[in-house]
């Protein structure tokens, strides 16, 4: 009997960089599923049996509640945590080159597997990489380097006009610390503990 490919969950805004995702994780042997990004997903993941669930969630950090302008991230990550499935989650910034430390540190204190910046020919096989390491899958490279190839030598547009990247720039500094309010992104005070305030977490330096 065939193993069982494993699963991956992918909800991007962005539909370009969403495209690259799909043909690099396809080529992993991965099944790959799109949803919607006006999902609600702990409702989406909450009505899927257990053994229907996803292996990894791949999902935008800006990505926003149906309802309301909170980021999901955050009710993503605790409903896992809560429900003990084994999904990771991994978030995803198309509008960053590279994730800044602190933006890495308050990902993992959330309950993210890990926070990945946007896809180039530069970076596709080692962002892709930590995907498969960690849904325990081999790499398998020949593929994605006629992916990256195929790309040229610029990064991958992140944006299709200058309304929408207005938008996904609005969007990325929306607190999601404290309920459904919306706040500028605050400034991060240095304490004399060693430690830094990020999105409404304290976060070791």
């Amino acid at each position: 009997m065939a193993e069982q490919k494993k699963a991956v969950l992918m909800v991007h805004i962005d539909q370009e960089q969403g495209q690259l995702w799909q043909a690099a994780l396809e080529t992993q042997q991965l099944t790959v599923t799109w949803e919607n990004a006006k999902q609600d997903l702990v409702q989406y993941l909450g009505s899927c049996d257990r053994q229907n669930l996803p292996d990894l969630l791949l999902m935008d950090m800006a990505l926003k509640s149906p309802n309301s302008e909170t980021l999901q991230s955050s009710s993503v990550c605790q409903w896992v945590t809560k429900q003990q499935v084994p999904v990771k989650v991994v978030l995803f910034n198309p509008r960053q080159e590279r994730i800044k430390d602190v933006e890495h540190s308050w990902a993992l204190r959330r309950g993210a597997s890990d926070v990945l910046p946007r896809l180039s020919r530069g970076n596709l096989i080692s962002e892709v990489a930590r995907i498969t390491a960690l849904i325990g899958c081999s790499l398998i490279t020949h593929p994605l380097e006629k992916i990256a190839s195929s790309l040229g030598a610029e990064p991958v547009a992140i944006a299709s006009n200058e309304s929408t990247l207005t938008e996904l720039s609005r969007i990325s500094e929306i607190n999601v610390s404290s309920g459904s309010e919306i706040k500028p992104k605050p400034k991060v005070d240095a304490k004399a503990d060693n430690t830094v305030m990020y999105r409404g977490v304290r976060i070791r330096r």
